[in-house]
């Protein structure tokens, strides 16, 4: 079963309820102000790409924050500059930046403190107060109270007093929020924040039921979890999977220029990320919220992948790099093809990326008005030729900039969602897994049978599997992939890879039972017994006494009484102590000597009775010689 946490959801931190509509608020400046070192203080962890060059930011990021009860929208911006008009890119970068600052609530005008002020940014004021949001002007870079005088300057800019901060070390940032509050408040644009509900003390006789409820509660949302998946209890095998009413997280992936952030604007239904032939346009990672068919979508357009040896500057590399966290927040990756180039290397690389790290898989062969009708099979034909341990993924023709093909595209995506966040009952799990060892047993392990001993789903979305067996060395790499498509068309996994995780058997542990150290009995986890060595194993040690073996350590216990010993086979018996032991009827009790009447025993160079030769080798090296023989 799964293990529940102790605490109640009584006992939890009630959760603050924000405001339904969020206050849009949008940071803007020169080109490196720090307008992205602030975006990523205030959300705690980076967001935005941050580098010394001037113009890094090029689409408004966009991200949602709670702050004492309200929902805030904050949003990073690309710089303002006068010299960017009639640059190309530049100028288009300037006007989505005034796009966005004319549909805010309010303005956050960073300037750098340490460069002091300047003409462009006076130019740059004028340019923001024409807009009439109201605007809080925030001083950037002053990273010790010493230096707070240099922002007495910038009062000449006309927007009131200034808040000082400096984004890179944390300090000031209570003084931004609280001079947003002020703002706003006075523009009548606040709305009022949410009132914490006050946690009531339960009554002794209602203790225990509402600890009840909470405990069943708690239940129910841990039911929902997809980290972890036990259905071990199940008896019908057959349980429907859940109502999952999240977002679904989608990453448009593939190499520059082959159309991502034209898809996405034709998503959107509008201008979301700026579109230029130029390679490598898009930088930070843009989200866009959808809603299409009733359900909901949030879609990524992330920055083009390519080669790590091709990768010449520092700013796409951090690009690359925010692309790969993308997919690993992503469900669902859309492999976005040129269907005018084919598919390429790089493409497969991408694909094999988005694999490994277990996300979903959709191909969209864009471009697809500019190339002949067979393209897109043409590519499906190359990446199962090129990837054959693939099952066959969903593939979709479109075309971005036509609008054709996105209701095939929406529903290709619909279907690896749905199979992303599917459970494997348990029993159903385990008799297709045996049915499968039966149909087609494991190879041999040491040449031994390995065997499939039981099989749960451990993790949902990405899936994983773990099989316990009595030798996973059996179980290899051809061998498993046989398994994975097994499951995958059982489940209608289409689209949407499987790990298997090969594990031990656990073996169970023996225990003492109670009382057995008090009367003496033996561990049950005790070392089991010595046994008899098989046939062609290395033998025991030799007893103590015989010549070129280690004597046997001595006994803690000496005898009292001396046992005798039976004769030695090979040795030549005689008197004297420890020889042998007497027979009745013979000699002083021992045994004569063998061999013919009145003639010398045979033993190892001794002659025998017949002419003083040699006789038949027997006995011990260096025995006692006999008459008629040579020692």
């Amino acid at each position: 079963m799964k293990k529940r946490s102790g605490r109640s959801r009584g006992s939890r931190r009630p959760r603050v309820r924000p405001t339904s509509r969020p206050i849009v608020v949008a940071i803007a400046g020169r080109p490196n102000a720090g307008k992205s070192t602030l975006f990523n203080r205030l959300f705690g962890r980076r967001l935005a790409i941050v580098d010394d060059t001037p113009g890094v930011t090029r689409d408004a990021n966009r991200a949602l924050l709670v702050h004492e009860g309200r929902n805030w929208e904050m949003v990073d911006t690309g710089g303002i500059e006068e010299m960017a008009l009639g640059s190309g890119l530049a100028e288009r970068v300037q006007e989505k930046s005034l796009e966005t600052l004319r549909a805010a609530d309010a303005i956050v005008h960073l300037v750098d403190g340490q460069a002091g002020l300047s003409a462009p940014d006076r130019a740059v004021a004028e340019r923001i107060r024409s807009l009439g949001v109201p605007t809080l002007l925030v001083v950037n870079k002053i990273d010790r109270p010493e230096h707070a005088v240099r922002a007495l300057e910038f009062t000449a800019l006309g927007e009131g007093d200034p808040v000082v901060l400096s984004s890179a070390h944390g300090l000031g940032v209570n003084d931004l929020w609280e001079g947003l509050e002020a703002l706003l408040d006075r523009a009548g644009r606040l709305p009022p924040a949410a009132e914490e509900p006050e946690e009531e003390e339960p009554a002794d006789d209602e203790a225990e039921e509402g600890d009840g409820r909470a405990a069943a509660a708690h239940a129910e949302d841990e039911e929902d979890d997809a980290d972890v998946e036990e259905d071990h209890d199940e008896e019908d095998g057959e349980e429907p999977d859940l109502p999952d009413d999240r977002p679904a997280r989608i990453a448009l992936v593939g190499r520059p220029n082959v159309g991502k952030s034209s898809l996405l604007n034709r998503l959107a239904g509008f201008e979301r990320s700026i579109v230029d032939s130029t390679p490598g346009t898009t930088r930070d990672p843009i989200d866009v919220v959808l809603e299409r068919g009733g359900r909901s979508y949030v879609v990524v357009d992330t920055a083009g992948l390519r080669r790590p040896s091709r990768i010449q500057e520092t700013i796409e590399g951090y690009a690359a790099s925010a692309s790969v966290r993308a997919i690993e927040r992503a469900e669902v990756a859309v492999l976005v093809l040129d269907a005018t180039v084919g598919v390429t290397d790089q493409d497969l690389r991408v694909a094999d990326l988005v694999w490994r790290r277990g996300r979903g898989f959709v191909v969209a062969v864009n471009k697809i008005d500019l190339a002949p009708t067979l393209a897109a099979e043409q590519c499906h034909e190359t990446i199962l030729r090129r990837l054959p341990q693939w099952p066959p993924v969903p593939l979709v023709r479109l075309s971005a900039l036509a609008g054709t093909g996105l209701g095939t595209l929406f529903a290709a995506i619909d279907t690896v969602v749905t199979a992303y966040r599917r459970r494997f009952p348990t029993p159903r799990l385990n008799d297709l897994l045996h049915r499968a060892v039966e149909s087609h047993a494991p190879p041999l392990a040491g040449g031994r049978a390995s065997k499939l001993m039981y099989a749960a789903q451990v993790r949902r979305g990405p899936h994983e599997v773990a099989l316990f067996v009595s030798r996973p060395d059996g179980f290899t790499t051809e061998y498993l992939r046989y398994l994975r498509h097994r499951v995958r068309e059982e489940f209608g996994l289409a689209g949407v890879p499987v790990k298997l995780d090969v594990r031990a058997r656990p073996r169970p542990v023996r225990e003492r039972p109670p009382g057995a150290e008090a009367s003496g009995a033996p561990a049950k986890d005790a070392a089991p017994r010595r046994r008899r060595p098989r046939k062609g194993s290395p033998a025991r040690p030799a007893r103590a006494g015989v010549r070129g073996t280690t004597p046997r350590p001595a006994a803690t216990k000496e005898r009292t009484t001396a046992k005798p010993r039976g004769p030695v086979k090979g040795r030549p018996t005689g008197a004297g102590p420890g020889r042998g032991r007497p027979k009745p009827g013979a000699a002083g009790g021992r045994k004569p000597p063998r061999g013919k009447a009145g003639g010398p025993a045979r033993g190892k160079g001794g002659k025998g009775a017949k002419g003083g030769k040699g006789g038949k080798p027997g006995g011990r090296r260096g025995g006692v010689a006999r008459r008629g023989g040579k020692r």
